[in-house]
């Protein structure tokens, strides 16, 4: 199923964005610097139409979110191994950028306990923003670190990061029961069972029957229980429950683990200015007016180190307006929209120049989505004769002397599709705009409406 697909299964196809090795002379750095377009997402939105059909999205996103409480476990024992197999194949290097040993395997083969997989059916809850491992560890696995592309910081063994307040269904535990293996509604992975917690049958109805969700204005601020203890950071893309209100906080349910491995419910009060009620209403302007805030954050792969990458950006910045898109690049541009539509286009065989004609024509501005092999944007628009997009992006291919490199971008930033066209060092085979595949945009242009 493609909600379940592993983000890091893809490792193999991202070759052309990715690496970390052979940087390219600073002075290309000022070449690619000078070029770019102002980083002020809000100058290039101009359409404050919004979405007509939020309560669609809103119950479309919902049924996803909750899916775990309402499934049998999606994965076996062979579709949970693929990165284990993968390490036989090719051992790795550790974060001391040595090899690893076959013993290191074996033993990671037998935490997993894949003898008995699955061997449970819990519906849980994320209680602390963690991550999601392909094998049971906190270890790394890097490919080869000379290589770019294959070393830091692209831990194949990271599938992905989850929020707190998000709902899964544990369905096997490790050996040792250090490590659990859930599936959320978009993706699956081992997780510390510390940062998880187990739900009772009125819990789990209480989230059900919970009308209202909030979404945070501001990535990272801080959500406080009612005795003011700081109990996790609230990030763009989260959902927490909104069960009342007053003029100046709503009142909302946070779940944290017992000793026992149980959630228990605590109340917070979160401050009317930082959160607004889920869906927000889509437009253009108001997109810009959330995401300039992280606009320049670091790329973080797989949401390493509380970052996000390519796919990550786009789930949660749509997310806060209720479109719901799937973990990985390649799944989330193929996937259907709210309404089961497949508008998903195929550029491949277009040339640039076509590509861009194609897009000036059919792509909605901040509403198309534009794919490649292992990377994707958000389509903005077209300035002073640039076609524009948002992306989280690692960096670009160079090539010096038949060696291949990576100039290193490593954040969150609106560029040209032909940035670093005609700058020596940078591989004029690899330009975003050669590189697109497909696009897909997220509803059709009559389901905008004229602001009220």
């Amino acid at each position: 199923m493609l909600k379940i697909i592993q983000f890091s299964s893809f490792i193999s196809l991202i070759f052309i964005l990715l690496g970390c090795a052979n940087i390219t002379p600073a002075s290309v750095s000022t070449q690619i610097d000078s070029s770019l377009p102002k980083q002020d997402l809000r100058l290039y939105a101009k359409d404050t139409r919004v979405f007509k059909d939020s309560l669609k999205l809103k119950e479309g996103y919902l049924k996803h979110f909750f899916s775990p409480f309402n499934q049998e476990p999606q994965l076996n024992a062979l579709e949970v191994q693929w990165g284990l197999r993968a390490a036989y194949n090719n051992l790795g290097f550790g974060e001391n950028l040595l090899p690893y040993t076959i013993d290191f395997i074996d033993n990671i083969k037998q935490e997993m306990n894949l003898e008995s997989f699955p061997n449970t059916k819990k519906p849980a809850i994320i209680t602390r923003s963690t991550n999601l491992r392909v094998v049971p560890t906190h270890k790394p696995r890097f490919l080869d670190p000379k290589l770019p592309g294959e070393g830091f910081p692209f831990d194949t063994w990271q599938n992905s990061s989850i929020y707190a307040g998000t709902p899964i269904l544990i369905t096997h535990y490790s050996q040792s029961k250090e490590w659990a293996f859930v599936e959320s509604g978009f993706v699956s992975g081992w997780v510390s069972v510390l940062d998880i917690a187990l739900l009772n049958p009125t819990q789990i109805q209480l989230l059900k029957n919970t009308q209202d969700f909030l979404v945070v204005k501001k990535d990272y601020t801080p959500i406080k229980s009612s005795t003011n203890h700081f109990l996790e950071s609230a990030r763009i893309g989260m959902l927490l429950p909104l069960i009342g209100s007053t003029k100046k906080t709503y009142e909302s349910l946070f779940f944290i683990r017992t000793p026992s491995g149980y959630a228990k419910v605590i109340k917070t009060h979160l401050p009317v200015e930082n959160f607004v009620k889920f869906p927000m209403p889509f437009s253009s302007v108001n997109y810009a007016n959330l995401t300039q805030g992280i606009v320049g954050e670091r790329y973080g792969w797989g949401g390493m180190f509380g970052n996000r990458d390519c796919s990550m950006f786009l789930r949660d910045t749509l997310g806060n307006f209720g479109f719901f898109l799937l973990r990985n690049s390649q799944a989330q541009i193929k996937q259907k929209d709210f309404k089961d539509r497949s508008l998903y286009v195929d550029l491949s065989q277009k040339t640039p120049q076509e590509k861009i004609a194609f897009l000036k024509e059919n792509a909605i501005p901040f509403a198309t989505l534009l794919g490649m092999r292992g990377h994707i944007m958000l389509y903005l628009g077209v300035f002073n004769d640039e076609v524009l997009a948002i992306h989280d992006i690692w960096g670009l291919r160079t090539l010096q002397d038949g060696k291949e490199g990576r100039e290193i971008l490593g954040r969150i930033i609106i560029t040209p599709l032909d940035i670093g066209k005609d700058i020596k060092t940078i591989s004029q085979d690899s330009l975003l705009i050669k590189r697109i595949s497909g696009m897909r945009n997220l509803f059709e242009t009559n389901e905008l409406k004229n602001a009220k």
